[in-house]
């Protein structure tokens, strides 16, 4: 069951939680002989009677093995600039004279180094179900480290060693940013190569035709997951396989049959799977060298407030009721005054740079203001740097009803009011940069669902108002999950899951991940 490190690509895609491996040709001969058949949700079959099931390895995929490689290498450099670091404070007679165990410091440290890097792999800090996307990784990587270090503390109150302080002092802290470091920088090579069509796990996508759409849809959005989808199995078109987007369609016994000589390295079991299929795929995948992981969609609502309970007989996910105040929005506050200092000061160039170019266009206001509701349904002021025309908002409403009429989230891809220096502060979202004056003033925070007007709210429904639970922000999910591409329905549940998930290290995420999405060519911003 994910935590709280269920991570960005978990909030922006909701499949990452999903992969399933499976081997379909020579690496099911692992398997016993008396092969159990899958069957389509509604039929019978006998319960498997294999007396013989061999142990199961989970393999990784080839990218994986790579990667793993380029994580140790990462590592072992964190580590040793950490180890030179901390061992540069002594002082060299130090480091011959203080002993640990009868052994001198300039011995101790490079082998706690040692055991350091062994403890991040037998941890399950390199598996590669974890790495490339979310915050698991991360967060693991900081535990281990902690929990190494508090170990060392222990043993040497137990034993009456005495350490001497910059392995605490120096030796942790510093390891530990550099260790994330190195590891933000591996995800980002290995994100970049698979933006290229390298470095995916094949897979096969299972459930019925409407989730199989939106998981593909998904995946294909979001590479930084790691799948890419090379054959569907829709489980209510048995008898007259469809199609999703030219993907090649496998009924259930196909696509698990040793028979075919395709090879998935993953399969993606979608929400909808009746719970007798969903068992008798995991009985199929014992014995193979696969990994079962399913992703319900209730983890769009609950998502790391979920915690898992198996009792003898019974098993219960408790669900924490979200709070909308308390020493988190405390931190938030914190956050967004010193990055709205920072960023104001840092891009005054910018505001001067763009204030002259909008002015010379059309001699006309530099900054718009505009009404937005905020936390609680209250309006406040917005800014922004212009980019329409003066008159822009006296045509706002024929092009609305031009459109269908409906006010909620309505965007144009060619707007006929926009300005030419306009397009280009929109496409680089430079227009936006003014709210880092709202977000200090507290009407808006940094990250958090965009302000919409009153004209969009009166259209919310009940579930939508709950996007004013928490203040709007400059960036959000939907932001950095595909922007102005994304349906209205896809950008809300990307709100609803931040107002209802959100923490202060996603906000830092999303935040990072906002600066490389509006450097891409092509970033959905108009």
């Amino acid at each position: 069951m994910p935590n709280s490190a269920a991570g960005l690509s978990d909030f922006c895609s909701g499949t990452a939680n999903t992969p399933v491996s499976l081997d379909l040709d020579t690496r099911r001969t692992h398997m016993a002989t008396d092969e159990l058949t899958v069957e389509a949700p509604g039929t019978t079959t006998a319960a498997p009677g294999r007396e013989r099931v061999l142990h199961r390895q989970t393999r990784e995929p080839a990218w994986g093995r790579i990667f793993r490689m380029v994580l140790v290498a990462t590592d072992a450099v964190a580590i040793a600039i950490a180890v030179a670091f901390s061992t540069a404070l002594m002082t060299p007679a130090d480091l011959i004279l203080e002993e640990v165990a009868g052994l001198p410091y300039i011995v101790i440290a490079p082998l706690l180094g040692v055991i350091w890097l062994v403890v991040l792999g037998t941890g399950g800090s390199r598996n590669p179900w974890i790495t490339g996307s979310g915050v698991e990784e991360y967060m693991r990587v900081t535990k281990l480290s902690l929990y190494m270090f508090g170990a060392i503390a222990i043993a040497s109150y137990i034993l009456k060693a005495q350490f001497a302080r910059s392995l605490f002092i120096a030796l942790l802290p510093i390891g530990v940013l550099l260790l994330l470091f190195g590891r933000w920088l591996a995800r980002a090579w290995i994100n970049t190569t698979r933006g290229h069509g390298k470095n995916l796990t094949s897979c096969a996508v299972v459930g019925p035709t409407d989730q199989v759409q939106r998981v593909v849809g998904d995946l294909r959005r979001h590479t930084d997951a790691g799948f890419q989808p090379l054959g569907v199995c829709l489980l209510d078109q048995e008898d007259q396989p469809g199609d999703v987007a030219g993907i090649p369609t496998f009924s259930a016994n196909q696509l698990l049959g040793t028979a075919n000589s395709t090879t998935f390295d993953a399969v993606i079991a979608t929400e909808g799977l009746p719970d007798t299929y969903l068992r008798r795929l995991a009985w199929n995948l014992e014995g193979s060298s696969t990994a079962l992981v399913v992703t319900p969609r209730v983890m769009d609502i609950v998502g790391p407030r979920a915690h898992y309970t198996d009792a003898p007989g019974v098993s219960l996910i408790h669900v924490d009721i979200p709070v909308f105040s308390g020493w988190k929005y405390a931190v938030k506050r914190a956050f967004d005054i010193v990055v709205s200092v920072i960023a104001l000061i840092v891009l005054s160039p910018v505001f001067l740079i763009t204030a002259i170019l909008i002015k010379r266009e059309d001699s006309g206001p530099v900054i718009f203001r505009q009404q937005r509701v905020g936390q609680n349904g209250e309006p406040f002021t917005i800014h922004k740097f212009r980019s329409m025309s003066v008159n822009a908002e006296s045509k706002i409403q024929k092009l609305i009803d031009d459109a269908g009429g409906h006010a909620l989230f309505f965007k144009l891809d060619h707007d006929p009011r926009m300005t030419k220096i306009g397009a280009t502060l929109r496409k680089y979202s430079i227009d936006e940069l003014p709210q880092f004056w709202t977000v200090l003033k507290g009407n808006m925070s940094v990250v958090g669902p965009r302000p919409q007007m009153a004209r969009e709210v009166a259209e919310y429904t009940p579930a939508y108002k709950r996007r004013l639970l928490t203040k709007p922000g400059i960036t959000g999910l939907w932001q950095i999950c595909g922007r102005s591409d994304l349906s209205p329905e896809e950008g809300m549940r990307l709100d609803l899951r931040y107002v209802e998930n959100w923490s202060p290290i996603s906000d830092i995420i999303i935040v990072a991940k906002t600066i490389t999405t509006i450097l891409k060519p092509e970033n959905g911003a108009y």
